[in-house]
């Protein structure tokens, strides 16, 4: 597939600087509705962006998750299975499931990642619209 110069803007700002946010990546890469063609372009472009956050992956040593460890790492701390250290009144720092928040928050992240939230409705069909000329006489 060949990309626009604005749909390679979409890719390296939405692995990048938009950390994964489609709406920002396709501001950041000009497009004129970013609300509605980010997601529209997240959806076009899913392989060209695995490619390149494979790319990144390869690059860097592995330091990025894959979409699979990604999506298991949502799905555990959504169920409560993930653990975060915090400072208790004692001074002490004790490790406490992940907030309720935070477990939505990964929850939506996860939904997104699946597609599950993206308005797009697809109206199909044909209209025929048959416009007669009728008999008129200008002699009434």
């Amino acid at each position: 597939m060949k990309l626009t110069q604005k749909q390679k803007a979409f890719i390296d700002a939405y692995c990048s600087v938009s950390k994964f946010n489609a709406t920002d990546a396709a501001r950041r890469a000009g497009y004129k509705h970013p609300e509605v063609q980010g997601s529209q372009n997240l959806a076009k472009l899913s392989v060209e962006i695995s490619k390149r956050m494979q790319e990144l992956r390869e690059k860097s040593g592995a330091s990025i998750m894959s979409q699979q460890e990604l999506a298991e790492f949502f799905t555990r701390v959504t169920q409560g299975q993930e653990t975060e250290k915090v400072v208790a009144n004692t001074g002490k720092v004790v490790e406490v499931p992940v907030s309720m928040k935070d477990r939505i928050k990964t929850a939506e992240l996860l939904g997104k990642s699946y597609g599950m939230f993206i308005d797009k409705k697809e109206v199909s069909g044909d209209m025929n619209i048959d416009i007669g000329v009728g008999d008129y006489d200008d002699d009434d």
